[in-house]
């Protein structure tokens, strides 16, 4: 009876794990597909068993030298410049997904706001500024364990040990991070003040000990702020005909017959994997099949944006899941990371979306781009000795605009304008 049970729990892990890799391949870029792929077909294909087995490895290959030799110029269909991502809106990203109230994200968007490039939390910031702000909002007075809980979930987001008051609490954090043992873990933490200190020398610890420590950042900010140039194959191509435009797959590199011998040899074989071979197969099925029908709405709708005729269409996540009957965290994944050949340029699949501002009166076409003109304008034209908050300037724009906008919109797209807060504003 037990040992039934014990099979049940251990098959439904494997569903779960495998269900929640079918899920990752969604966002996962046309490169990281083939690398997935040549791993697998590494496991069940003998060296040069098939001619289109041998191709697609030589094919892989041509990739892995195209991401290194491509990495110091330009190339207009294969190369790119990666999107700028600043940390705080790394963070922030990051931080919409979780499940806090109201009062939550206020904090939390004022601590990751007053996070500085290091990754290092303003020193200036007092838990008495936050509070006020929360009370200036929300009629609420917020005791000091209700910040300290938001400031700990900003720092385990990813990198992990941002927003941190002192380093030693940084380094905490991202040990806690670390894909190592307990043990390995508390030896680290025991031994963090000494290395700090100089009082032992790194040739003083284990090599194990040693190379995690290398692991470790003082800046955990360190790498945001500034585009990097990689080389990016695109995922899919959209050519304009006479009267429309039409999408494809760019996956010559996963032709049918090939995915079909794939197919057939994973369900002949008796390997240890082939469960995981099998999901892995339909997940990238189901992959494909999303990509494609997500990407030709878009170029639907955006057909006369992309024709130069108008600007673009006010397009989110979730009007696309509503179209094609599927979880608007779906949408959001498979845009991400896509790239998408137009006839004169490599663009992302995400930058053709636009998303509503006004989500409650669709009669005024108000989009995310529009808003962010708005905002930027507003903080131009503002007394400079008496900048407005993120509250004021949303009352402004829903008078002028006469739309509903949450507080919290009006400071993500602050951000991502890269205007500083009320506070830094005033001391400029």
């Amino acid at each position: 009876m037990k040992q039934g049970l014990k099979q049940k729990q251990k098959l439904s892990l494997n569903l779960t794990a495998n269900l929640g890799k079918q899920i990752k391949l969604l966002s996962l870029s046309g490169f990281e597909i083939s690398s997935q792929l040549n791993d697998l077909i590494k496991d069940f294909f003998l060296e040069d068993e098939d001619k289109k087995i041998s191709y697609f490895k030589d094919e892989f290959k041509v990739d892995q030298y195209k991401k290194v030799l491509y990495a110091d110029k330009n190339s207009n269909l294969e190369k790119s410049k990666e999107d700028e991502i600043e940390l705080k809106e790394n963070l922030l990203n990051q931080f919409e997904l979780l499940p806090v109230n109201d009062i939550e994200f206020l904090i939390g968007q004022v601590l990751i706001d007053s996070i500085e490039e290091n990754g290092r939390l303003d020193p200036e910031l007092e838990f008495d500024d936050i509070k006020r702000i929360v009370y200036e909002d929300f009629n609420t007075v917020i005791k000091d364990q209700i910040i300290e809980k938001v400031l700990d979930h900003i720092q385990n987001l990813d990198p992990p040990g941002c927003a941190f008051r002192n380093i030693r609490e940084s380094l905490d954090v991202q040990i806690k991070h670390l894909d190592i043992d307990k043990e390995t873990k508390k030896l680290l933490g025991n031994n963090l003040d000494l290395i700090i200190e100089n009082k032992i020398n790194l040739n003083q610890i284990p090599e194990t000990l040693k190379i995690n420590l290398l692991k470790l950042s003082l800046n955990p900010g360190s790498g945001f702020g500034s585009y990097t140039e990689f080389y990016a194959r695109p995922d899919l191509i959209a050519m304009k005909t006479k009267d429309s435009w039409k999408v494809s797959l760019n996956d010559n590199f996963m032709s049918q017959d090939l995915m079909a011998k794939i197919k057939n040899k994973v369900e002949q074989s008796k390997d240890n994997n082939t469960h995981e071979a099998k999901s892995f197969l339909k997940g990238l099925e189901r992959r494909q099949q999303t990509l494609f029908l997500v990407a030709e709405i878009i170029v639907d709708i955006q057909s006369d944006f992309l024709n130069g005729s108008s600007k673009k269409k006010a397009l989110s996540n979730k009007e696309i899941a509503e179209l094609l009957n599927i979880s608007p965290s779906t949408v959001s994944r498979i845009v991400r990371n896509k790239y998408i050949q137009l006839p004169n340029e490599l663009t992302t699949l995400k930058s053709l979306l636009n998303k509503r501002v006004n989500k409650q009166n669709q009669s005024i076409n108000i989009t995310s781009e529009d808003l962010k003109l708005f905002i930027n304008e507003i903080v131009t034209s503002e007394n400079k000795e008496n900048p407005l908050s993120d509250q004021n300037i949303k009352k402004a724009l829903e008078e002028e605009l006469e739309i509903n906008i949450a507080r919290r919109t009006i400071a993500k797209y602050r951000l991502e304008l890269d205007i500083p807060s009320t506070r830094k504003r005033k001391s400029l």
